[in-house]
């Protein structure tokens, strides 16, 4: 491979990887997910090792640096070194692709090794981060109305099978064997056309519940809003009689973003008077993010407090928590380098359970922002009974960066895998009603206090996507085993 060769092969990779990764920043973009991965494969296939992992790397380079651009507000330090880690670990598919390259159907095996490599993220690094999946861009594409079948792996594997289609049909096109290359566009024209129509209409609804969903907005954005804890509480009570105080709308419960209650509730006299106060005051149950102090760490926690006494009847608290954000892996080692996680002076503590909290007579399954991006505990939640998703977030971190649009691209792919409604409370934006279909009925403007009563269906059944999760999960992390058995079955049988 000459200079001019190498070039091209880290620029064709380059814009692939941006191509991918800018699908979720405009509207209607979702064509770009395939383009980007036919580009990589059609730049690599059946050639030489090191076009395979120059492509590869730089593909996975450019993706990285330009999906998590954001992370650069927690510090540009964190925003290399995770850029980097994520980029190793997608760019040594590259190696993986070359080593089936010659198998029947290459581009079957790609796809088995891409999935998998997506399902390894889930659990990996720091206990994974799965922000990238191609499955997270789709929300307006054709093959989104897969999610509540075949969950990400199964979205993912039809973005593949758009690309591995686009790649003979591009080929043909430049021989001008024009009849052939036709032939690829009519199939992938009609996969689309079945996709669309697939069947997404919506169950029987189990009944309704009406939410107060209150977006207090906070003093300041980035790093140190929360220097400002009770202020940020009081914005939300304030908002909260905004929306209440002249309100002739029957609603069954108010619901308050994380990090709304700050400072905890239970240890500081005036935080808990002020919130129990407005509970009395409006006699409705109140769900509300909140930091609480125990024994061995802080807990970031969803409280439903009760309104008769104004107590909290019961929690959930958050299960993914983020790295270098609500805690920090190896502190011992490296906190005597880094002066900014002096503001995070002691970890959270991961909760120990997937709990659903009941309103009146309804399920509601609560999550906490980073956490929208897993499986496990949501579908957990799910299958125990729960009727409507509620996503607690504060976004004041990222306040007008790309995160946003990210995060909420991916919670409307979980109302369609999951087939529930979602109310989202944001500290800053974006809060949003999303139906069971990924529609957004709703969503607010960002770092204003706004508020709103929405009306939620509910729903009891289960989707193929809930219902075999653990199958699904185990195919798709297993999946890349297939190629390399049918690599090692052909080289017994040429020694043999």
């Amino acid at each position: 491979m000459n200079k001019s060769q190498l070039q091209t092969k880290i620029f064709l990779g380059t814009a692939s990887g941006v191509l991918i990764a800018r699908s979720v920043t405009y509207s209607d973009t979702w064509i770009l997910l395939p383009i980007g991965i036919a580009v990589w494969w059609a730049g690599t296939h059946k050639r030489q090792l090191s076009d395979y992992l120059f492509f590869s790397f730089s593909l996975s380079i450019a993706f990285w640096f330009a999906r998590i651009n954001w992370v650069t507000l927690v510090g540009i330090d964190a925003y290399i070194g995770l850029a980097f880690l994520m980029s190793i670990i997608y760019g040594s598919f590259g190696y993986l692709m070359y080593k089936v390259r010659n198998l029947p159907l290459p581009f079957i095996s790609y796809g088995l090794i891409f999935i998998s490599m997506e399902a390894l993220i889930d659990y990996f690094p720091f206990g994974g981060f799965p922000w990238g999946k191609l499955a997270y861009d789709s929300a307006d594409a054709p093959w989104a109305n897969l999610m509540s079948y075949g969950s990400s792996p199964l979205v993912s594997a039809a973005v593949l099978l758009i690309a591995a289609l686009m790649i003979p049909s591009l080929g043909f096109l430049l021989q001008k064997a024009f009849s052939a290359s036709l032939v690829f566009v009519i199939s992938i024209a009609a996969f689309n056309l079945f996709l669309i129509d697939l069947d997404q209409s919506d169950k029987k609804e189990s009944g309704k519940i009406d939410i107060a969903i209150i977006q207090g907005s906070v003093p300041r954005s980035g790093l140190l809003f929360n220097e400002q804890k009770m202020e940020v509480l009081k914005y939300h009570i304030k908002e909260t009689d905004n929306l209440l105080e002249l309100n002739q709308k029957n609603y069954d419960a108010i619901l308050w973003p994380e990090n709304s209650i700050d400072v905890d509730p239970f240890s500081n006299k005036e935080a808990g008077i002020l919130v129990e106060d407005l509970v009395k005051k409006y006699k409705k149950p109140l769900i509300s993010g909140a930091v609480v102090q125990k024994a061995n760490g802080l807990s970031n926690s969803v409280l439903l407090w009760e309104p008769k006494d104004a107590k909290v009847i019961d929690s959930y608290e958050k299960n993914r928590l983020v790295p270098f954000g609500e805690y920090i892996p190896f502190r011992n080692l490296i906190g005597n380098y880094v002066n900014r996680f002096e503001l995070i002076p002691q970890d959270f503590i991961p909760g120990s359970r997937s709990n659903n909290l009941r309103v009146n007579n309804t399920l509601i399954s609560p999550i906490i922002c980073f956490e929208v991006a897993w499986n496990s505990s949501l579908i957990e939640q799910i299958k125990e009974g729960g009727q409507l998703i509620s996503v607690h977030t504060n976004n004041a971190t990222y306040a007008f960066s790309d995160q946003l649009e990210q995060q909420f691209m991916i919670t409307r792919m979980r109302a369609m895998e999951t087939g529930r409604d979602i109310v989202v409370t944001s500290t800053t934006g974006i809060s949003a009603h999303i139906n069971r279909n990924g529609e957004v009925l709703w969503a607010s403007k960002e770092f204003v206090p706004q508020s709103k009563i929405v009306t939620a269906s509910l729903y009891s059944d289960l989707t193929p996507a809930v219902k075999y999760a653990s199958i699904i999960e185990r195919l798709s992390l297993f999946g890349f085993v297939i190629p390399f058995i049918i690599l090692l079955i052909t080289y017994v049988r040429r020694k043999i």
